[in-house]
């Protein structure tokens, strides 16, 4: 189906069951969902495809997923990095942990695949239009527009199509907020509420090579903690490298210089980074994200509903963002799709269980990123576990089991926490342990304050 041309438009934007704003993972896997299941749905995406964008690791869980909406195969024959665990080493010490997938608790979900996101976002874009969704790029939504009386019910955009001098209204049933970022429903819904526990922000380029492991952990992300945040190494299949740092917010806002002398100062200052990237060159521009974790207020309601960043962004320490994005997508798609069959409209009350079930996956994500900045914790992650199972779990959380797991593995997430309160009792009685003090995370004085 043609993407841009406004004389194709007519035909493609008539009777629609759904509008897609935005054509990134989450608005992709939306689109393919529903045109999968015989829907009429029109997706606008203001870029062209391929862009740069941020999250390039994705998770084991992701794997099911892509197959649920028929795009694995293209994926493979893409020749995607096969990433089968994560590495992580801690700055100025020899704690180190070597997370194998295929160690969780589902033994079904051993590997994943690192992207480079220009490329993956544009493959799932194309089949979302092959699947039989209209995807028009360059085409700009200016607004959602509202029914009833208090204009509480969605029933379609404003979008200004590629080459056309005015904007059009488009109707339809229902309207999904893919836009990212830019949240283009947010605002009308009470805002973002930021997550004043993850104020971080991040700064990343690309390299043409580093110090690659021989082998199938080649294809590991490297994960490096600091006294103030962590640095990211993705491996690519062409042997380039994504090199990322994520530091507190105010330290990146603080900043005298450029954000490429940020970038470059905090590679000087971190000899673990460096003997990784070894005589690596960088490739391209420094990019930067700032205050980035948040939740929107609202994410559901009669005829709409937010999906991907637009909803929600993690710190991306555990590389969550595209698996939130797509299973956004793919759950709310199916609602919606149902809801449409059944009675021809999709109220709030209809999207509850994919709110429930989302947002409760988001928060078990969330609770594991909080503690991953404090020290008892980041101890316990290093610390040898006393038993195979707590492998299993936290294995499990990093590969994204985490919407509607089973009894099993709540029981074992449960006994994880409290191995880590336990921790942190240890933690305070010593005055923060060698663990703390020899790393920065948490300075002498402030621990022995607290103990």
């Amino acid at each position: 189906m043609a993407t841009n041309a406004p004389a194709d438009a007519d035909a493609s934007l008539k009777d629609l069951d759904a509008i897609v704003c935005g054509g990134g993972p989450a608005g992709s896997t939306f689109a393919t969902t529903l045109a999968r299941a015989g829907r009429k749905v029109a997706l606008f995406e203001r870029e062209t495809f391929p862009r740069f964008h941020i999250g390039e690791s994705l998770l084991p869980w992701n794997v099911p997923l892509l197959e649920r909406i028929g795009a694995l195969h293209k994926v493979r024959t893409e020749g995607m990095q096969v990433k089968f665990g994560a590495r992580f080493y801690h700055q100025g010490t020899d704690k180190t942990r070597f997370v194998r997938f295929i160690d969780g608790m589902d033994d079904r979900h051993p590997s994943a695949f690192q992207v480079k996101r220009g490329d993956f976002d544009k493959l799932l874009l194309d089949h979302a239009r092959e699947s039989g969704a209209a995807v028009f790029e360059q085409a700009k939504v200016e607004e959602v527009l509202w029914e009833g009386a208090e204009g509480s019910r969605a029933r379609g955009v404003r979008v200004r199509l590629a080459g056309e001098s005015q904007p059009r209204e488009v109707a339809a049933r229902f309207v999904a907020d893919a836009t990212g970022r830019d949240a283009l429903l947010s605002r009308r819904l009470g805002g973002h509420r930021r997550d004043p526990q993850l104020d971080r922000s991040a700064a990343f380029a690309h390299f043409d090579g580093f110090n690659r492991a021989e082998g199938p952990t080649g294809g590991d992300i490297i994960v490096i903690t600091t006294p103030d945040g962590w640095w990211w190494m993705i491996p690519f299949s062409d042997g380039t490298v994504s090199v990322g740092i994520v530091m507190p917010s105010q330290r990146f806002k603080k900043r005298t210089g450029s954000v490429e002398e940020l970038f470059n100062a905090s590679i000087a200052n971190a000899p673990e980074l460096r003997t990784h990237l070894g005589s690596g060159k960088r490739t391209t521009e420094v990019h930067a994200i700032a205050d980035y974790s948040y939740c929107a207020s609202k994410i559901a309601g009669d005829g709409f509903c937010l999906i991907g960043d637009a909803a929600c962004f993690l710190d991306p320490v555990f590389s969550t963002g595209v698996l939130l994005a797509m299973t956004a997508g793919e759950m709310a798609g199916t609602q919606v799709s149902a809801s449409l069959a059944r009675k021809g409209r999709v109220d709030a009350r209809d999207l509850r269980r994919f709110q429930k079930v989302y947002l409760k996956g988001a928060s078990r994500f969330r609770r594991f990123v909080h503690g991953f900045y404090q020290p008892h914790f980041l101890e316990t992650f290093y610390s040898d576990a006393p038993n195979r199972n707590l492998v299993g779990v936290v294995t499990t959380l990093l590969g994204g089991g985490v919407f509607e797991p089973d009894l099993k593995t709540r029981a074992w997430m449960t006994a994880f926490y409290a191995c880590v309160g336990f921790m942190k009792i240890q933690h305070l009685a010593r005055g923060a342990g060698e663990f703390a003090r020899g790393t920065g995370i948490v300075e002498p004085e402030t621990s022995e304050s607290g103990s």
